[in-house]
């Protein structure tokens, strides 16, 4: 029976080459997309993580930029991200019922959602629909860390419907579910802040999470310069990682630590 079989090969093979093979083995549109989804684009790009300005920003071509939860367009230049909050970011009272288990939350006076009540996916879909209609393609959520992972989990699928890609926060400070929260396809990096991990845990969480060129991106502001310095000479042996330090408060400005170039070398820069 094997034959035939090979005599077919041969004589696709005579009569057409490439294509001729594609209609014996059609490739099925699972197989491209899996293909297509390991492209991404954020690979090697420096992150201007800029969430506490306000106001469209410039950006660059060659960048990654993080806008604030108020500014309502993407950036002139370059790739953008949104920044969304699972919190109530106003503290609007408009998404209950609340909790109130989370330190951060009272800290910033923002409104902890409770997940199993209808304000969890009001919150979200409103954001989502938001920044949809504002031209992005990728948002941050933020505040993960303050739900369960099955939460987490279902905003970004929800976020996927709405054609939204998502960067991951903190992952390292997600309670045993940090590895399929960085490991869902619907998330393209990762942002860190000081106290939730280091270079050499991020490098591990994403090769567990089975994606070892995800971009990492870490960001200081205030008293976290010195943090910021320690984490970029620890991330200088790894691909895709990046350091930033904002001078101007809380995520003001951008200035480079340590770019997420291939060489991993450490530049300076001025504040922009």
């Amino acid at each position: 029976m094997r034959r035939p079989l090979v005599l077919l090969l041969t004589a696709a093979c005579i009569g057409g080459g490439a294509p001729a093979l594609a209609q014996v083995f059609p490739r099925s549109p699972d197989s491209q997309n899996r293909i297509e989804t390991r492209i991404n684009t954020l690979e090697g790009k420096p992150l201007r993580y800029l969430i506490g300005t306000d106001g469209t920003a410039s950006g660059r071509d060659d960048a990654v930029t993080v806008v604030s939860y108020s500014t309502t367009q993407p950036a002139k230049r370059g790739i953008s991200v949104a920044y969304c909050n699972l919190f109530d970011e106003l503290n609007t009272g408009h998404y209950g019922p609340y909790l109130h288990s989370s330190d951060t939350a009272a800290q910033y006076n923002e409104g902890q959602i409770d997940p199993r009540g209808p304000g969890w996916e009001k919150n979200l879909r409103e954001q989502f629909e938001r920044r949809k209609k504002q031209g992005f393609t990728y948002i941050e959520l933020d505040n993960p860390d303050a739900y369960k992972i099955k939460d987490v989990i279902g905003a970004i699928e929800l976020a996927a419907t709405y054609g939204l890609k998502v960067i991951a926060k903190n992952p390292g400070l997600m309670e045993g579910g940090a590895a399929s929260y960085v490991a869902h396809p619907n998330v393209y990096g990762i942002i860190v802040e000081k106290g939730a991990g280091g270079a050499a845990d991020m490098d591990a969480l994403r090769r567990k999470a089975g994606k070892p060129d995800l971009p990492v991106w870490f960001v200081a502001f205030g008293s976290g310069r010195g943090w910021g310095n320690s984490v970029a000479s620890a991330a200088k042996q790894y691909r895709n990682m990046g350091v930033t330090y904002s001078s101007a408060g809380e995520y003001g400005n951008v200035i480079d630590i340590l770019t997420p170039s291939e060489g991993g070398s450490v530049k300076s820069a001025a504040a922009r």
